[in-house]
């Protein structure tokens, strides 16, 4: 009889971690480490001001806090530096525990991808707007919040194993990736295209991956962003311009229903903490917070138990 414990921390954006469960052999953290205090007021701003646009509509993040704030991009970047040094003390915390942490970075992580379209020419361009975010959430892990941590274990698209599980990861998601009303909206080569990248940069180079797990053992997909179109990824806040849409990631529900991991683990959408079941697999939203921790018990290749701190959230 095999019993693995493992120790789940929500989004933390900055905050020191509160470990309730004190008895485990893992930790998963699923993103957003790194502290949003810092760039929270400027970032609210532009949501209520040009989310009520339609995408592709609204002006350039950087533009915009230019414009209204009169602040330049590189005094927005010594914030961005502070906030990686905060998600730096953090994993150098969870590293401290002496224990295998599995991680992904969240859209706070800044772990972005390169792109060569400008952020003014994805303005009022839905097509390069929609290629510019695809092409970002291709990132790499920044090098900042792992090296020489020996036992932070990156798991941005890539397969890792415990003793008695794979785990697959996928970070950066912040929404929907992909979504066929695009379809209306672009002419059919740059649709094409569009679906082109989705299918072998993101669902295919995540399954290419899965190949290769070891087929004894079950497997936990470890996402940023929880699955699309749930109850927990439904924006609640009634403040917001996107309030009652779904904003989870597409990526991670096709992946799922495709090849029905045991359980998908995932944040992001703080508004919810919980679990569901989407096709065969279990799906855990891990909450928001410093004081949220989630206990996963693993019994020979199940899942034995999932405990949830603090039994009422929000």
């Amino acid at each position: 009889m095999t019993i693995t414990k493992i120790l789940i921390i929500g989004d933390l954006h900055g905050n020191k971690p509160k470990i309730h469960f004190k008895d485990f052999d893992y930790i998963i953290a699923p993103g957003d480490i790194c502290s949003d205090k810092y760039q929270r007021k400027y970032l609210k701003a532009f949501i209520k001001s040009e989310w009520k646009k339609k995408e592709g509509g609204r002006i350039g993040f950087y533009r915009f806090i230019k414009l209204k704030f009169n602040l330049d991009i590189k005094d927005y970047k010594k914030f961005m530096k502070y906030s990686l040094n905060d998600g730096r003390k953090i994993m150098e915390y969870l590293d401290s525990f002496g224990k295998p942490v599995f991680f992904v970075p969240g859209n706070w992580d800044q772990s972005w991808g390169k792109t060569k379209i400008k952020e003014k020419d994805a303005e009022n361009n839905i097509y390069l707007y929609a290629k510019h975010w695809l092409e970002l959430m291709l990132g790499k892990t920044n090098e900042r919040l792992i090296k020489n941590l020996d036992n932070i274990i990156d798991c941005h698209f890539k397969l890792c194993e415990g003793n008695n599980f794979n785990i697959l990861g996928y970070g950066l998601s912040a929404g929907p990736e992909w979504g066929k009303k695009l379809k209306k909206k672009l002419n059919k080569k740059q649709y094409n295209e569009l679906k082109k990248i989705y299918d072998i940069k993101y669902l295919g180079k995540l399954s290419d991956e899965y190949s290769k797990r070891n087929k004894s053992k079950p497997t936990i997909l470890l996402t940023h962003n929880v699955p699309y179109d749930t109850k927990l990824d439904k924006i609640t806040d009634k403040s917001s311009p996107v309030y009652g849409q779904h904003y989870g990631s597409v990526v991670a529900r096709d992946f799922i229903l495709k090849h029905k991991p045991l359980i998908c683990i995932g944040g992001h959408m703080h508004e919810h903490f919980g679990k569901i079941k989407l096709g065969k697999t279990i799906v855990i939203n891990v909450g928001f917070g410093g004081k949220v921790n989630t206990l996963l018990t693993l019994k020979n290749n199940k899942i034995k138990s999932i405990s949830l701190y603090p039994k009422k959230y929000g």
